[in-house]
């Protein structure tokens, strides 16, 4: 939990609905560790249960100098529990910030676009944020080397685009994520981390049917992705990119899932329907596709606090997996995802 950037009061509430789901966890089953940078203090703890009272064990307390958004800093996090909470197998959920792939800058132009402030407030993209400072997603992947989570939970927004899970994708068996911004209130964690401690592969479908039950009246969109699968659909987009060389769509055309003037994140499996009109080539994108991401739900709106005024906007369909699409003027955007592991293993032009 990264909560040094205004998400420290929903983080407080969503810590204590973590405490009150230990309780219903047996105790031989496993154990939950809690990283949390809220500003005032950075914490490493275990929770266990004292006389029937669920407590916190302080592993580490850390100077909240330090930026928890470092490679080496979360990586020695990472180390440090390993060593005090060993374990056969290890989820994670992170907490904070989000843009998926895109890199901080890049973000912030859009985001300033459409907004009054003379100077970026602070680099709040990719995921993570730790005051003004962010960690981009190839460093995050960094920080989780070694490791094989069996899932990964992204608390955080935009983190379900391809090119961003496709970084990800050595690092845990599954993740659940949103194409979209998740609200402030973030997941039920009184009802999910029960789930998550089941044995038949942790119950990550209803978890994400638990989280589209919180906001079915409200703005919801999730993904659970495999990501092993992830490399035969980017096989298959490459095939895609081999047919139709540089060819433009335009983006007005394809949903997108956020509120910025000019769009950031756009419906994966809409921009290949765009992109090529070759019937096998689109069975065979969508077989993979499905492959991929093995549930998927959304609201008929989702609402957007980014641009240039908090809106709801319809979303009558939904793949799962958001996409950068070219777009003209948008040459720094195009450059940084020609730069993504994604588009390499594309062949992207």
């Amino acid at each position: 939990m990264q909560g040094d950037n205004g998400l420290e009061e929903f983080m407080d509430v969503n810590l204590q609905r973590v405490v009150t789901a230990y309780y219903e966890i047996p105790q031989d089953l496993g154990k939950i560790v809690v990283f949390y940078d809220r500003g005032n203090y950075t914490r490493l703890t275990e929770l266990y249960l004292d006389d029937g009272m669920a407590k916190q064990r302080l592993i580490k307390e850390y100077n909240t100098a330090e930026s928890t958004v470092d490679v080496e800093f979360m990586a020695g996090v990472f180390d440090l529990i390993r060593q005090e909470v060993p374990s056969e197998t290890y989820g994670l959920i992170l907490s904070s910030h989000g843009g998926g792939w895109v890199p901080a800058d890049i973000y912030d132009l859009y985001l300033f676009l459409d907004t009054s402030y003379e100077q970026p407030l602070a680099e709040r993209s990719f995921y993570g944020q730790d005051g003004v400072e962010c960690m981009e997603l190839p460093q995050l992947a960094q920080a989780l080397s070694g490791w094989k989570f069996e899932y990964l939970i992204f608390d955080a927004c935009f983190m379900a685009s391809v090119e961003g899970l496709y970084e990800l994708r050595n690092i845990s068996d599954y993740v659940i994520a949103s194409s979209a911004e998740i609200l402030g209130t973030g997941f039920p964690y009184e009802d999910i981390i029960p789930l998550l401690f089941s044995t038949e592969n942790h119950s990550l479908r209803k978890a994400c049917e638990s989280y589209m039950q919180l906001y079915s009246e409200s703005s919801g969109t999730i993904s659970l992705v495999d990501c092993a699968k992830l490399d035969q659909l980017a096989a298959v987009m490459a095939q895609i990119n081999q047919q139709v060389g540089n060819k433009s769509v335009d983006a007005s055309l394809i949903q997108p899932y956020e509120g910025f003037s000019t769009h950031l994140y756009f419906d994966f499996e809409q921009y290949i329907e765009q992109l090529t009109t070759d019937e096998q080539l689109l069975e065979s994108f969508k077989e993979a596709l499905e492959q991929a991401v093995i549930y998927t739900d959304h609201t008929p709106e989702f609402y957007s606090a980014v641009g240039s005024e908090p809106r709801y906007i319809d979303l009558p369909r939904s793949c799962g997996l958001t996409c950068h699409v070219p777009q003209p003027g948008c040459d720094n955007t195009h450059a940084a995802f020609l730069e993504t592991a994604w588009a390499k293993a594309v062949n992207a032009y």
